[in-house]
């Protein structure tokens, strides 16, 4: 279930992780008020998307987005992704001001190396969609999350690594595509990271977001691992909504609750 605000001040579209899905962000509409229409999407291959081929190619995968999206609201729009989500964030919001001709009015990258540190990493693996389940498995297990019995279905590899090799894939071939038309952002971008997250350890994995905007540039850090979009939701939301507030001096907000768990 997720709470959509017909009077809301402010769209957030919200990027999952790679293997994610939408539901990652179920509850945020709740928490984060009826000032914010909260509208998680899902990829090609994911969540209710499930049906479709999953995209290894930045330019068939935006386009579906662009697709999914269709007219951009009146009011104005902000972009968050955690993970393999905040390149989808970045890529779209270059997309959706080629489109449009509008940008997002910030952008959250949360738990993900910047793309300008991901040029300088020469050792970046391209092997995601024709190496081994096994080191599918071990990839996996060194990032966290997927529960090991899991990781031990057969079944459940069976369905789930295709979308995965094709999120890995995308991950390891972002090459700040956009940016190579030396054309940054204009919006605010805030870097959230992990005490406890790999990604998160070195400080210009994160900090390096800065070069993706002219304008300004915010790192917050929260307790967990990799996954802490999970394990500290509400942590997180609360900082989200106190980055989006200040943008937007007439809506009228409380202060975001813990998000709840939500059947359906």
């Amino acid at each position: 279930m997720y709470a959509r605000h017909a009077g809301a001040a402010l769209t957030l579209y919200c990027l999952p992780y790679a293997g994610g899905n939408a539901s990652t962000y179920r509850g945020w509409g709740e928490a984060l008020g009826p000032w914010v229409d909260c509208v998680p999407l899902d990829l090609p291959g994911h969540g209710r998307l499930r049906a479709k081929p999953a995209h290894s190619a930045w330019p068939a995968l935006i386009e579906a987005l662009l697709d999914e999206i269709g007219t951009l609201p009146a009011r104005p729009f902000a972009l968050f992704g955690h993970s393999m989500g905040a390149l989808v964030a970045l890529e779209l919001a270059h997309a959706l001001r080629e489109r449009h001709g509008r940008e997002p009015l910030w952008l959250g990258a949360s738990a993900c190396v910047a793309p300008r540190e991901r040029e300088l990493d020469t050792g970046r693996e391209t092997h995601w969609l024709d190496c081994s389940p096994a080191e599918m498995v071990t990839e996996l297990r060194r990032l966290g999350g997927t529960p090991d019995e899991l990781l031990a279905d057969a079944e459940f590899l069976d369905l789930a690594l295709p979308a995965l090799r094709a999120d890995f894939h995308l991950c390891a071939s972002q090459v700040r595509r956009a940016r190579a038309r030396s054309i940054c952002l204009s919006c605010p971008i805030w870097a959230f990271g992990g005490v406890d997250d790999p990604v998160s350890e070195r400080n210009d994995n994160l900090s390096a977001w800065c070069h993706e905007t002219t304008g300004e540039f915010h790192r917050r850090m929260l307790e967990g691992g990799h996954f802490f979009v999970e394990t500290m939701r509400a942590q997180l939301i609360s900082k989200i909504a106190t980055a989006l507030q200040p943008l937007m001096p007439h809506a009228c907000a409380a202060p975001p609750r813990g998000a709840p768990v939500v059947a359906g």
